[in-house]
């Protein structure tokens, strides 16, 4: 009861909720569930990286239909590793099954006819702010839930955590030689700070951020801080023009 009372003190004091001028171009792509809302200007055969894909790619697969996108996803975790080849194996098929909320979408519900190897890639690695190194993620004790942690949270098994290995922004562009990234979505589980602190020093800056704070559903004055310096600081490049519903925020540079 006291832990319930503190919870919602904390939420009430120290939920971290910036102000943000909506742009006007917004739309949404993806189910509610797996999707995020993008800038819809000047998008032309855009580069996307998606880090984290768990068990829904509605994001991915949309973007590809509708902007003719090259989507490079990122997510070391065994599920995921299994359901995108799944989805490979279904390149070139018709969508047979509606989209839903289930955040367990079978390959049935995509329409994959634009889909194939050259733009829809998958880089078995976690993105992080280092690469070539050994990363802990902890397993959800829930087992229907897809997407590990690096963060030992109360519902996350403590003992036995993947190793995951890792790649920086910076070595994606060099390995692939890519000339700009469009938009940089991230769910990443605790990742996307660090992560965003690399980002933020890179020469090529993607036109758009995508990303869900984890922190930010357990607030507390010292988690309030760690996200107030972040926003500072990828402010000073982005602007940021919306966070949807489940929290995820949609940054445009300047």
């Amino acid at each position: 009861m006291i832990k319930k009372i503190i919870n919602k003190i904390n939420f009430k004091l120290f939920k971290f909720d910036p102000f943000f001028q909506k742009n006007k171009s917004l739309i949404k792509i993806g189910t509610t569930y797996g999707g995020y809302d993008i800038v819809n200007k000047n998008l032309k055969e855009p580069i996307v990286l998606s880090c984290g894909l768990g068990e829904d790619a509605s994001f991915d697969i949309d973007m590809i239909n509708k902007f003719d996108a090259k989507v490079f996803i990122l997510d070391p975790t065994p599920r995921s590793k299994i359901y995108f080849n799944q989805i490979k194996d279904n390149f070139g098929n018709t969508k047979r099954e509606d989209y839903n909320e289930s955040g367990h979408l079978h390959p049935n519900c995509y329409d994959l006819q634009k889909a194939n190897p050259d733009n829809l890639i998958f880089i078995d690695k976690a993105i992080w702010s280092e690469s070539n190194i050994e990363l802990k993620l902890y397993y959800p004790a829930e087992v229907s839930h897809v997407s590990l942690s690096i963060n030992k949270k109360p519902n996350y098994l403590q003992n036995n955590p993947f190793i995951a290995k890792t790649i920086n922004y910076e070595k994606i562009i060099d390995q692939y030689e890519l000339k700009k990234i469009d938009i940089l979505k991230l769910d990443v589980e605790g990742a996307e700070i660090e992560t965003l602190k690399s980002v933020l020093k890179n020469n090529i800056l993607p036109g758009q951020i995508l990303v869900e704070f984890d922190l930010r559903r357990k607030p507390s004055f010292k988690t309030n801080l760690l996200l107030k310096r972040i926003h500072k600081n990828i402010c000073k490049k982005y602007k940021l023009v919306n966070i949807n519903n489940k929290g995820d925020f949609t940054y445009l540079l300047k």
